[in-house]
């Protein structure tokens, strides 16, 4: 499903995120595992089409719009958070009330189902967190960016995104992280080789 090779992204004459090769298949739970800056979150935009200069092979199978792409600090639209959850199925013709039915549901499954009618930008960060992932799960993408999606969640919130990533079926989900993520999650870990990012870098000076 997605094929690097040799990828680089430079900004302003610096390396700043180094993939010499990657392949992940459909419906692989993979971990992007490295410290804050190595360029994980890079990577995930990369792969979401939204950071478009870079160098070397990137090859995604499928359209743009079966990608979704969670930023650690996930935008909430105004309104409530069921307004929120159900957004994206509005966008793709569901009608009112099965949108409504899918957006309740995942807001129940991820622990969140009574914060429904509440106003979405009111949030803590890890109720943000929980509202965008149930956003992002309610359209079924064939591939899931998520950038830290368990920081700012206590441990009941962390267990019940856990264990609906891990059932959630056809779709290969990418985990950035800077530590290793449990087990049961991801399928492998990706780790980002901080020395060739700097060998990269100080080969663009």
């Amino acid at each position: 499903m997605i094929e690097i090779l040799n990828l680089q992204v430079t900004k302003n004459g610096k390396s700043i995120c180094c993939v010499p090769e990657l392949v992940i298949n459909a419906g692989e739970r993979v971990g992007i595992v490295g410290p804050n800056g190595c360029g994980k979150t890079t990577l995930l935009r990369v792969l979401a089409g939204l950071e478009k200069n870079y160098r070397g092979h990137c090859a995604i199978t499928g359209p743009s719009s079966d990608r979704v792409y969670m930023h650690q600090a996930p935008y909430m639209f105004r309104g409530t958070v069921l307004f929120n959850v159900m957004y994206g199925l509005r966008v793709r013709g569901l009608d009112q009330r099965e949108s409504e039915l899918k957006a309740r549901a995942w807001l129940d499954k991820l622990g969140i189902g009574h914060l429904a009618t509440n106003r979405a930008k009111h949030l803590s960060g890890g109720e943000a967190r929980r509202t965008a992932l149930a956003r992002s799960l309610a359209i079924a993408p064939k591939l899931l960016l998520l950038d830290e999606p368990l920081a700012d969640v206590d441990d009941a919130g962390a267990g019940r995104i856990v264990h609906e990533l891990t059932h959630f079926n056809d779709c290969a989900i990418l985990i950035a992280s800077p530590n290793s993520l449990p087990g049961e999650l991801v399928t492998r870990e990706y780790r980002f080789d901080i020395e060739a990012t700097n060998q990269s870098m100080s080969g663009s000076a």
